[in-house]
């Protein structure tokens, strides 16, 4: 049996975004983490992320912890340009999207929730590996069974915030993520780079997407100065699974990644503009990100007692900009709809209906959100992979020379 109110599985934006939301309101609450250690997470920060005012920014600010966000946020890291790859060096978008979308690491965002987060609520190497009601695995309240062989219950409410591959998600829905039809090959380059200082006077402190028919091209300014470099194409489920391809050979990756192949692998940037394949020729770090979905239809469960989701686990779907922003908006939504009906001030029958009425409100936001939210990502695929991409993203906007 537990002591905390609250099992927040993972520790992810919408975790960390509701376990100090939960201890600004004095809620008790456990967090779970697979990662052994803050490190951990280190060694695969990912990108950055823009912070919405009116989504991501509200959970911070609720959170208290509006002047520690504006230590790590970049105001000026918000230009956007889109490139013609294949073509003759057009540049059909170059734009500042203002103020109300500053960039922030990863990393940096996570930190900023960590020092917020008393020591100990935050369980370390603690991977969940099923989630079951009652000894059973049929009914009665949620039972965390973890990788190594360990058990926890007796939580008033498990939130599963466990990502796109969630373990809680089973327990309200059979639902699974299905391929997106797209991997993303995540790459860098980092300032000491030879190719560096050009991207830089290209980028500068934002994000450049190049098109083609069928694949993108994505240089994004980090924090520390360095470029994450996205090559996105049309491949096969398995393609970074089915031994063909090793990301760890950093030339074999740069030649796969320059060539024009056709087949299982599809074809890749062999025929695209010089510049772009001189950045690609000198990009380091290869690693796969395959692109998954949960259909939009199938966001929608009926109420289980004693559990939800949020984030990812909920609503996966493709790259749009604003899924950190809808997890933390969950995290905010479902702290305010506890709190609202008292659902931690009375306990026994009472305390589960004001639960389970609060949870109900929460979800039937949530679902319409993230519905609209994947919905709108698959449309992004559907633009930016398409025949005749760049020019299908939309109409030339200040289309110039380059």
């Amino acid at each position: 049996m537990t002591t905390s109110s609250v099992a927040i599985i993972g520790a992810g934006p919408a975790g960390l975004a509701l376990a100090r939301l939960l201890e600004c309101r004095g809620v008790s609450y456990v967090v779970y983490e697979r990662d052994a250690s803050p490190a951990a997470f280190g060694q695969r920060t990912g990108g950055t992320l823009d912070i919405h005012a009116s989504t991501g920014q509200r959970a911070i600010v609720e959170g208290g912890l509006a002047k520690e966000f504006e230590k790590y946020a970049r105001y000026d890291a918000s230009t956007f340009k889109l490139w013609d790859g294949v073509g003759r060096g057009r540049q059909y978008v170059d734009l500042e999207r203002g103020s109300d979308f500053p960039e922030i690491d990863r990393g940096d965002l996570r930190r900023i929730y960590l020092e917020a987060v008393p020591e100990g609520k935050i369980r370390w190497g603690c991977g969940v590996k099923r989630v079951t009601r009652g000894a059973d695995g049929k009914g009665g309240e949620p039972v965390l069974e973890f990788a190594d062989g360990t058990t926890a219950s007796g939580f008033r409410l498990v939130v599963g915030a466990d990502g796109a591959w969630s373990k809680v998600r089973s327990l309200l829905t059979p639902v699974t993520p299905q391929y997106c039809g797209i991997h993303i090959i995540e790459s860098r380059i980092n300032p000491d780079n030879p190719v560096y200082a050009q991207l830089q006077s290209r980028v500068r402190k934002g994000m450049l997407m190049a098109g083609g028919p069928n694949k993108t091209a994505t240089f994004q300014n980090l924090g520390d100065g360095s470029y994450r470099v996205y090559l996105g194409v049309q491949v096969a489920e398995d393609f970074s699974t089915d031994g063909r391809v090793d990301f760890a050979d950093t030339e074999a990756m740069r030649a796969l990644c320059l060539s024009t192949e056709e087949g299982k692998h599809g074809g890749f940037f062999g025929d695209w503009t010089d510049e772009i394949r001189h950045y690609i020729a000198h990009a380091t770090d290869f690693r796969p990100w395959p692109l998954y979905h949960i259909p939009p239809s199938a966001i929608a469960w009926d109420p289980v007692p004693g559990a939800t989701l949020v984030g990812d686990a909920a609503h996966l779907g493709p790259p749009s900009g604003e899924g950190a922003n809808y997890a933390m908006t969950d995290a905010l939504d479902l702290a305010e709809k506890l709190a609202e009906h008292d659902v931690f001030e009375s306990d026994g029958s009472d305390g589960d209906e004001a639960r389970d009425r609060a949870v109900r409100e929460y979800e039937a936001e949530m679902f319409a959100r993230g519905a609209g939210l994947v919905q709108r990502g698959l449309d992004m695929l559907g633009v930016f992979y398409a025949d005749d991409s760049p020019l299908s993203i939309g109409a030339p906007i200040a289309e110039r020379e380059i």
